[in-house]
């Protein structure tokens, strides 16, 4: 079989990929940009890349690997229309992002913003006093890879760690979970909101005004998600006006335009869609990938296969 990756691997990489008996070509971004790559193969790897890319040109197309565990950029009717298997790379950036959750908490609470600000600056002073998690609630908009590693680093601070899915189904490291029938309560209680869910019809501008106004007063805000399951507009007027503090890595429109409010709020922290990132980071592009070119090798069932019609 032909497999397309796109993206700018090291060779040995690709030469590992063709060990499996694969036959590989490579499509580089500025081969996508050029539209000068072939579109021959029955197996496609990558991700944003891809969304450069008509994929009604691939008349071979059989399977689509992506790097990304976000899928909402290919088109879903499309693939379930031809028969098209899409599988993500769910799991691969859990650590990571759930690492970068307690990087958002800390900096927040402890005023990181300031004493970066004191240090520049050379001023010495002291503070009354900082936030602390111990004892507080969190509330994870959605309760999959990455929430749970959050989960299980916060279960040290004795919180009390609360999330919501679709039928409120329990999961472990969790306390509790709620449906959206209990939503509103939960949104009312936690003294941080963490949105990691996926980008779908039913998830987008999930966290709208009401919600925003559900929260408690000067709760926290986080999303590590996707940009547009937040209407944010609701979030920056919800910034100036009821949360103590928010961390946004992904929004709406990326880059982050030059003239959002955003940039300007002294309790917002805005970072550039980094949350996933590591000292492994190249190892975990393509963990899922190497996965399932190992399986389909073998002739074994694939790995973290898409729903195209929940689109997760």
């Amino acid at each position: 079989m032909k497999v397309l990756f796109t993206g700018n691997f090291r060779d040995e990489v690709v030469e590992k990929i063709r060990d499996l008996g694969f036959e590989v070509d490579v499509a580089t971004s500025k081969m996508v940009k050029a539209k000068d790559y072939p579109r021959d193969a029955q197996i496609l790897c990558g991700s944003i890349l891809i969304e450069k890319m008509d994929l009604r040109e691939f008349k071979n197309l059989e399977i689509i690997l992506t790097y990304s565990i976000g899928v909402d950029y290919l088109d879903h009717d499309y693939l379930r229309e031809n028969n098209i298997v899409l599988c993500n790379n769910k799991g691969a950036y859990a650590e990571p992002i759930g690492e970068w959750i307690i990087y958002d908490l800390m900096a927040i609470d402890k005023f990181a913003k300031q004493n970066i600000e004191n240090q520049n600056n050379k001023i010495w002073k002291r503070r009354s006093q900082t936030y602390n998690l111990y004892n507080k609630k969190i509330l994870f908009l959605g309760t999959g890879d990455i929430s749970t590693e959050a989960a299980k680093r916060l279960a040290n601070f004795k919180m009390e760690i609360i999330g919501f899915n679709t039928r409120g189904k329990e999961k472990e490291h969790f306390n509790r979970c709620v449906s959206l029938e209990g939503l509103k309560d939960a949104l009312g209680e936690a003294d941080y909101v963490v949105m990691v869910l996926p980008l779908t019809k039913d998830t987008y501008k999930f966290m709208d005004a009401e919600k925003f106004e559900a929260m408690k007063d000067n709760a926290v805000f986080i999303n590590v998600g996707r940009g547009e399951t937040v209407d944010e507009k609701a979030l920056t007027e919800a910034a100036k006006t009821k949360l103590r503090a928010a961390a946004l890595d992904v929004f709406e429109k990326e880059p982050l335009p030059q003239d959002s409010p955003l940039w300007e709020m002294d309790n917002v922290y805005v970072t550039p869609h980094v949350a996933d990132l590591s000292e492994d980071a190249e190892d975990r592009i393509l963990i899922n990938v190497k996965e399932n070119l190992k399986r389909i090798s073998e002739g074994r069932e694939l790995i973290n296969i898409v729903n195209l019609k929940k689109g997760y």
